[in-house]
Order: structure tokens, then C-alpha cells, then sequence
């Protein structure tokens, strides 16, 4: 018998984590760009900022240097994207020597396949590069991270409206549902399986 699943999270209806994600708006807009293997990724974080934050969009690809998709996206834009590029400036420098954005882009898969996104597609290698001016811990222990200080998707997105709006406790919403959603999981595959798996994690 399949499994019930809710029809916004795609979660099953026993970890649904859409009570604690109540809809708010973003000083900021953003635009996802998620690479295709991580549609199917069972705890994909990217899916909590569309539900959560209301002018933030995903588009789901690799390359996009021989459509206008992204092109059309960013047209017209005071746009940003949310990458460590060699020419990158946090958060806080970009602020003092520019506009505010009023986009921002954020490419959600692996360390890898990130980079991958960023250099199949030029127009994203144009845009000014920034990185989060302060240090966070990642709490996403249910997956592996390329090092210290990596942050999971919903994690780097809240981070950095927090820092655009100044305002520390914005969308305070989208961790919450994170958290449930990676209690849940740590429920699902029961404790033993996670210290062993995931002991490294494990603050």
C-alpha cells in the first residue's frame, strides 16, 4: 500500500512539517536554482524556503546557457547570487558599496554539483558574489557536508535575509519546519542508525 503523502511538503502525512510553516515574505527575492537530483532527495530543504517564503521561486536545471529561462529572470534585476566565488565580498561589504538587491540567487545541491550549476552558466559567473558575513553551525545532521561551517540550503537562505534586513529573527518559520523535518527522519531511522551514520554531525 503507498504511503499517504501531504500534497505541499510531498512529506509522508506522520513527518508533514507544514504546521510550523506559516508563509511570510522576504525583503528579498529569491531564486532557487536546484540541481535535478535533488528533486528527488527526501530531505530537500530548498522545497521548505518556496513554502515558506512567498516571492521565492525554484527552477529545477543544470545548464541553462542555451535557453533564456534564467536569462529572463534576471533581466532588469539588481540581482545577487549567494556563492563563494574567488571575487566574492560578504554580505555587509556588498550592502556599503551597493544598491540593496532585490534578488538573490541560490544554487541548492551538493558542494559538487554547485559548482557545476555555477560554471556551465556564464550569466551566474556575471553577477556580484556574495557570502554570509558572519559564521553559522549547521544543524542539518541527517547529511553529509563538505567541511565545517557548510550550511544546508534553507539554512544559507535564512541566513542571508537575515543579514539583508537586519532583522535576526526573520523567517524564524522555515528553521522551525527544517527542524521538525530533520527530527522526524532521526525518528524514522531510529537513533542507533543515526549516531552510527551521522555521529560526526552531532553537536
Amino acid at each position: 500500500m503507498a504511503r499517504i503523502e501531504c500534497p505541499r511538503c510531498l512529506r509522508p502525512l506522520k513527518t508533514c512539517y507544514c504546521q510550523a510553516l506559516t508563509p511570510e515574505t522576504a525583503t528579498t527575492d529569491l531564486l532557487i536554482i536546484q540541481h535535478p537530483s535533488e528533486t528527488r532527495h527526501a530531505v530537500n530543504s530548498a522545497r521548505i524556503a518556496s513554502l515558506g517564503i512567498t516571492n521565492c521561486e525554484i527552477i529545477v536545471g543544470e545548464d541553462f546557457s542555451k535557453s533564456t529561462e534564467l536569462d529572463k529572470r534576471l533581466s532588469n534585476r539588481h540581482a545577487c547570487l549567494l556563492f563563494p566565488s574567488d571575487n566574492a565580498v560578504t554580505v555587509r561589504t556588498y550592502q556599503e558599496n551597493r544598491t540593496k538587491p532585490d534578488l538573490c540567487v541560490i544554487l541548492d545541491g551538493t558542494w559538487r554539483k554547485a559548482k557545476k550549476i555555477y560554471y556551465l552558466n556564464p550569466v551566474l559567473q556575471a553577477l556580484p558574489a556574495v557570502t554570509l558575513s558572519d559564521t553559522y553551525t549547521s544543524t542539518y545532521t541527517i547529511r553529509k557536508t563538505p567541511g565545517k561551517g557548510a550550511l544546508s540550503t534553507i539554512e544559507a537562505t535564512v541566513a542571508f535575509l537575515r543579514e539583508v534586513s537586519q532583522m535576526p529573527a526573520a523567517h524564524q518559520n522555515c528553521l522551525d519546519a527544517f527542524g521538525k523535518m530533520i527530527n522526524a527522519q532521526i525518528e524514522a531511522m531510529g537513533k542507533e542508525t543515526f549516531i552510527k551514520n551521522y555521529s560526526d554531525r552531532i553537536q
